[in-house]
């Protein structure tokens, strides 16, 4: 009994674990890395994350979007380099006369209008883009004005909502369906319909899948809701703007203070001479001699044993090591969102590593448009759709099935680090067959059929001009079609050859 009490009091020990046994395991994170640290993660992404932690996560990435740079510059680029001013229709049907008609009705017309806020279709498309990086995703509506003209209407992440968890609907159309988060599945996950909320409960309202989607950019199997790109680096980057934050506010501190005195009393010394000189913010004597106040360079006295001194105060901040691990940080969160920090954050590097690097951005860039792709081409098809129905185009009378729905759009240039040596490269695959005109033009975001046209328009200028003048062709060329200088002897060519 007298041992034990005497144990009681005895210091506790600490000892290491020197001991720990070596996993025989072929992985071995399977083997103790929930042992306690790591739990394991085995249900649906729905059940691991919450709603609320979802909306969360959304917001901390839309703050981080509207306050720090990298991030919005990020996004915008990828947006601007995936979308630009390009997404031209292309019909890809049977009836090609009908197919230039509802071409010219569709650019000149519905594009401009697209959707019911007014902005043009390629605006709408960019914003898309922009929302699935910041916010996960975004509704569109395939909706229509009072006299049936096709009208688009983008949803924001946050009207796309329920008033409650995931739950089986009770009421309504969709009773016994699944929703979570606003959305509406059946039992193959399959989106079905949406939930929009209203100001107030009577005034939410259900959407037919039929007539909205939610694009978003999935991450893993029967996902219903998107996550931003920056949703691995929320963490990091919440660090990297508090840390910014104190940067800044010390280096204001720092420029604030003009002189440091040290002296023994600590403070300002009353038998100064200067300080008789002191009458107000400018401080003047009989004699011309004055002393002024400079606001946002005071002074500061520290108190010393003995003796005195007057020094400027040199700031550090920021220091090289807070300067690494920032970029260290903004590199983590470009990774984390798909995006080269080479070329999004710090480009660098020469040769084969730039080239290796703009290859990456195309192929990110490709694959964001290939998700919008089939978006494009459905509202585009519902609003030839629309069109037809209302006589401003005339019917489809080609024999191919769905062949009014065949759509294809132009893509914006793709980015290139010597567009001398891309068009060398083009120009040879060309001739050996490897490449054909409507893949080069394709890549510059360009149409075999307006270049085509193009080429037309101008040769049959030149022949007007040349008649109209009688200047030789060498006047309006740099070089023939065979690739040779122009004759300077040459005549104007014969009317009948107009």
């Amino acid at each position: 009994m007298l041992k034990k009490l005497i144990n009681i009091f005895k210091s506790p020990s600490v000892k290491a674990d020197y001991n720990r046994p070596q996993s025989n395991r072929l992985i071995e994170g399977g083997w103790w890395a929930n042992k306690p640290w790591w739990p394991n993660h085995i249900k649906p992404i729905e059940k691991e994350v919450t709603v609320q932690e979802w909306r969360t996560i959304v917001s901390s990435c839309n703050r981080l979007y509207w306050n720090f740079g990298p991030v919005a510059g990020a996004i915008d680029d990828k947006a601007t380099y995936a979308i630009g001013k390009a997404w031209s229709p292309k019909f890809e049907g049977e009836d090609k006369e009908w197919g230039k008609i509802a071409t010219e009705w569709l650019e000149n017309q519905w594009y401009n209008v697209a959707y019911v806020n007014g902005i043009t279709f390629q605006d709408g498309l960019y914003l898309d883009s922009i929302c699935i990086d910041r916010d996960g995703d975004v509704g569109t509506i395939l909706t229509e004005t009072e006299n049936g003209y096709p009208q688009l209407q983008q949803i924001p992440w946050f009207a796309i909502s329920s008033r409650t968890g995931e739950q089986v609907l009770t009421e309504g159309p969709y009773k016994g369906l699944n929703q979570y988060n606003g959305v509406i599945y059946n039992e193959f996950k399959r989106p079905v319909a949406y939930i929009l909320l209203g100001d107030v409960p009577e005034n939410d309202r259900y959407i037919s899948a039929r007539s909205m989607e939610l694009v978003l950019d999935p991450r893993t199997p029967g996902q219903m809701r998107g996550f931003p790109a920056f949703t691995s680096a929320v963490l990091d980057l919440r660090d990297l703007m508090t840390t910014q934050g104190y940067i800044k506010q010390a280096a204001m501190l720092a420029s604030s203070i003009g002189l440091i005195e040290t002296n023994e009393l600590g403070m300002v010394d009353p038998g100064d001479p200067a300080i008789a000189l002191n009458d107000g913010p400018a401080y003047g004597t009989g004699g011309g001699l004055y002393t002024e106040e400079i606001v946002g360079g005071t002074v500061r006295y520290f108190r010393a044993n003995s003796g005195a001194k007057i020094e400027q105060l040199a700031s550090n901040v920021p220091s090289d090591q807070t300067n690494s691990l920032m970029e260290r940080l903004v590199r983590n969160a470009m990774l984390s969102a798909g995006m080269p920090p080479e070329f999004y954050w710090k480009p660098e590097g020469t040769g084969a590593n730039v080239r290796v690097i703009v290859q990456k951005v195309n192929k990110t860039i490709a694959d964001r448009q290939s998700l919008l792709h089939r978006s494009a081409k459905r509202r585009v098809s519902f609003a030839v759709a629309k069109a037809i129905k209302l006589g401003l185009i005339p019917k489809y009378t080609g024999k191919d099935l769905g062949g009014m729905l065949k759509w294809n759009f132009s893509m914006p240039e793709k980015l290139t680090p010597d567009a001398g040596h891309a068009s060398n490269d083009a120009r040879e695959a060309y001739k050996l067959g490897l490449k054909t005109m409507t893949e080069i033009l394709g890549e510059s975001g360009r149409t075999l059929e307006k270049h085509l046209d193009e080429r037309e328009a101008e040769e049959l200028a030149i022949r007007e001009r040349m008649q109209r003048s009688g200047l030789p062709e060498s006047a309006f060329r740099v070089l023939l079609n065979t690739g040779n200088p122009p004759d300077p002897t040459q005549q104007p060519i014969d009317e009948n050859a107009i």
